[in-house]
């Protein structure tokens, strides 16, 4: 009894000191947006909070842009980290943990805050809650080109941070990058409350990783071509990187069956290749160890390498479902397949398209393993045709060049008052 008593008190502290937390941090956040309304904001301090899945890394459109402004001593650059340091080169760079004074101090005096998906989820380890961007601007980098429905266009849950009382009002000075006029058209029917002006065919930054060449690339980006030769052996590499699926309307990842797993290392053996396996990092399986069992199937995930900008340089063939990733496989003409076993699951009821897949996807679209494995066969023969690939391609982009990072930063710049 007296045992039992003591667990209910300790279990009642902890609640109230709970609640006293929530409402500490909420009086705070309130305070602090006091302060941000009279706060003089500085056009050359740029925030560049790391990606906010995982454990916080500087990548994608966000790396792109840094590696263009870093060693430009006008910009004051200020990276918010998570869980892990960032080891940077360059003029004029802070690096702070995203939950830290320091990071308060620095997003109260900034006129522009960099995300790749929304203020919401990239600073939600930050102490101040910015719920509505005052006397500053929001570059929205975003994370790719849509293939699936997204913002108000998604039918399972219309955007759903919208419905929590930390609401990010990102519209007059939130600015959002796009890839071409269809791809715009597609970003401002998701995000239906932000003025179409605000949103710029500039093209995506990280695509120039894709066409540069390797001496001109980041050093973490050398650093893994590195690894993954290492890891390949001399062996040419097929990508299998399938997008995340709606587990809570029913949506799963394809489980392979063990004799499917025969048949395919079986063929990766005879072609001299491996298979390079990696999930979307937001809703990975539960487990899938499993497939690394076999001796020409490896995990090529985000802890591995970074950046699957790295994987797709050097793929002779991407596999994916409805991922964006084969829209940048595009971009240098990679050969893809669809292996979209879920197809109509995903269309009614997981997410939805902005597109039908088999009109925009560039090479056969598989629904059944049978299947894959005969485009497999027919891809890397040379037999299968892929005659989308140019269509494709003028789809989804304005340019194909080296100028997607610059056009961004001369956007940002005019939008800040810097001249260049």
């Amino acid at each position: 009894m007296k045992y039992s008593i003591i667990i209910l008190i300790k279990k009642i502290v902890r609640k109230i000191l709970s609640i006293s937390k929530r409402k500490l941090l909420k009086a705070s956040n309130l305070f602090l947006a006091i302060i941000d309304k009279q706060v003089l904001k500085k056009d050359n301090y740029w925030i560049f909070p790391v990606y906010f899945i995982g454990e916080g890394h500087l990548s994608d459109n966000m790396l792109a842009i840094f590696e263009a402004v870093k060693n430009d001593p006008k910009i004051k650059k200020i990276i918010l980290t998570k869980n892990i340091p960032i080891d940077v080169t360059g003029k004029n760079i802070k690096v702070l943990p995203m939950r830290s004074l320091r990071a308060v101090y620095y997003l109260l005096c900034s006129n522009l805050i960099l995300v790749q998906h929304s203020v919401w989820l990239d600073l939600k380890q930050s102490y101040f809650q910015i719920n509505k961007p005052l006397k500053r601007n929001i570059i929205n980098l975003w994370h790719g080109i849509p293939i699936k429905h997204i913002g108000s266009q998604n039918i399972n849950d219309p955007m759903p941070w919208r419905k929590y009382p930390r609401v990010v009002n990102e519209m007059e000075r939130t600015y959002i990058i796009t890839s071409s006029d269809t791809d715009l058209q597609n970003m401002a029917s998701a995000f239906n409350d932000i003025p179409k002006m605000n949103f710029w065919i500039t093209g995506l930054p990280r695509n120039d990783f894709l066409l540069m060449a390797e001496q001109k690339l980041p050093q973490i980006f050398k650093n893994e071509i590195n690894l993954l030769k290492k890891i390949l052996g001399g062996k040419k590499m097929i990508i299998y990187a399938p997008t995340y699926h709606e587990k809570n309307v029913g949506g799963e990842h394809y489980s392979f069956a063990r004799d499917e797993l025969d048949k395919l290392n079986n063929f990766l053996m005879v072609n001299d290749m491996m298979l390079g396996v990696r999930y979307h990092p937001y809703l990975p399986p539960d487990n899938y160890s499993y497939l690394f069992d076999y001796s020409n199937i490896t995990d090529m995930s985000s802890e591995i390498i970074s950046d699957i900008r790295v994987l797709i340089r050097d793929a002779a063939i991407v596999i994916t479902d409805y991922s964006s990733l084969f829209i940048d496989a595009c971009y240098i003409n990679k050969k893809c397949i669809s292996f979209a076993y879920d197809l109509n699951h995903y269309k009614t009821t997981q997410r939805g398209f902005f597109y039908s897949l088999e009109d925009v996807f560039p090479g056969p679209v598989c629904r059944s393993f049978e299947e894959l494995m005969i485009s497999l066969s027919k891809t890397i023969s040379d037999c299968d045709e892929y005659n989308q690939l140019n269509k494709t391609k003028e789809l989804f982009f304005k340019y194909i060049d080296l100028d997607n990072t610059n056009r961004v930063v001369n956007k940002i710049k005019m939008v800040c008052h810097i001249n260049s």
